[in-house]
């Protein structure tokens, strides 16, 4: 699991248009009859004061002047937001159903927000668990982590419909601009091959500007893949008691070692330890190792997480957060990472998480 605290507002991170044609979009609606006013968001530049009608005993029309095709978000804020693509035909929009109607595409587009909603309004609870606990000052810290990372566990089965559903509708619509909705949120559920075929410049979506990131995502991954092949890069850091250990220690010694990046801090690490540790118990016998390379900057969060989770393999620490010389000597710019050395220290793998990691063990093992 790896967004719970974006996952009320996924559905609605886009866009503008590919092209430079203005239109305007006649927007009629319905919104909740206690609602003053409806905020309408250009999603192009979501962290500018958004634009406001007034509603009228719970209804507001907005005509929306703009490129055509970009994607405008429409709230208040007693209601949950809805999307729509401006592509310059009339739209109807209820606010307290949180749908939309209106072109073929906005209402292929508003069934895709449905499919997403019925999942997002399970997870809601979570979120609101969530953020109150990371607000409550007051509880010890400690156990306030325990408490944040029982969430995401409970949470992770309605992440992962969630990122499965939002898949499916990328999958659905290739020939029009839907993707470009929802891609961004998913990109690492897919690797290299994956992400270069759903940016093929001959998709109808691949240039939008709401896919920047995911442009540049593909990038690091174009970037990153380049290690896979390479011997792997020796480094020096303490364990937990301060006595200092060489990656050679453990890489090129005839095993299978995967080099863990992650920190006692990261969510989405503590998340999926559960997984790396079945692993590891499943293949230790066979030679498979572990060496941990923790990006803590204290050394009392970092030993107090090791024991927690019961992580019995090798773990290494600079303690320098995002400076260790982990980072910098393998470009890690996000965790969790890893990368999976074969027996003579060659780099064969990146970045293996949740059912990756079994799938590539088993290839690897047999079993």
């Amino acid at each position: 699991m790896k967004r719970l605290l974006t996952l009320p507002i996924v559905a609605f991170a886009v866009l503008t248009a590919a092209t430079a044609q203005d239109v305007t979009t006649t927007v009629k609606g319905i919104c909740p009859a206690s609602a003053k006013w409806v905020y309408l968001y250009d999603e192009a530049t979501r962290n500018a004061a958004p634009d406001s009608t007034a509603a009228t005993n719970g209804t507001f029309e907005l005509n929306i002047k703009g490129e055509k095709n970009a994607l405008m978000t429409i709230t208040t804020e007693q209601a949950k937001a809805v999307s729509l693509f401006c592509d310059g035909e009339p739209v109807t929009a209820d606010l307290t159903a949180a749908t939309v109607k209106g072109s073929e595409l906005n209402n292929r587009f508003g069934e895709c927000q449905q499919r997403v909603k019925a999942i997002t309004d399970k997870l809601t609870p979570y979120v609101t668990r969530y953020r109150a606990l990371l607000n409550n000052g007051a509880m010890d810290k400690a156990q306030r982590d325990t408490e944040l990372l029982k969430i995401m566990r409970e949470a992770s089965p309605l992440q992962d419909q969630l990122e499965q559903t939002m898949r499916q509708i990328v999958d659905e619509n290739k020939d029009n601009l839907i993707p470009a909705a929802y891609l961004t949120s998913v990109i690492s559920d897919y690797d290299t091959k994956q992400m270069k075929e759903l940016l093929d410049p001959s998709r109808p979506y691949a240039s939008h500007p709401a896919l920047e990131m995911a442009r540049k995502h593909l990038e690091d991954m174009e970037k990153a893949d380049a290690i896979i092949g390479q011997q792997f890069t020796d480094i020096e850091l303490a364990d937990t008691d301060g006595k200092a250990h060489k990656l050679s220690e453990y890489c090129g010694k005839g095993n299978y070692v995967l080099i863990d990046f992650w920190a006692s801090w990261c969510g989405p690490c503590r998340a999926e330890m559960p997984n790396v540790k079945a692993n590891y118990e499943k293949y230790h016998s066979k030679g498979f190792e572990i060496v941990g390379l923790s990006f803590d900057s204290k050394a009392e969060a970092w030993q107090k997480a090791i024991k927690e989770m019961g992580l019995t393999w090798v773990h290494l620490s600079d303690l320098k957060g995002w400076k260790s010389l982990a980072a910098s000597t393998y470009g890690i710019t996000g965790i969790p990472a890893s990368l999976l050395v074969d027996p003579q220290g060659k780099i064969v793998a990146r970045d293996l998480r949740d059912a990756k990691l079994g799938a590539k063990l088993a290839e690897i093992y047999g079993f």
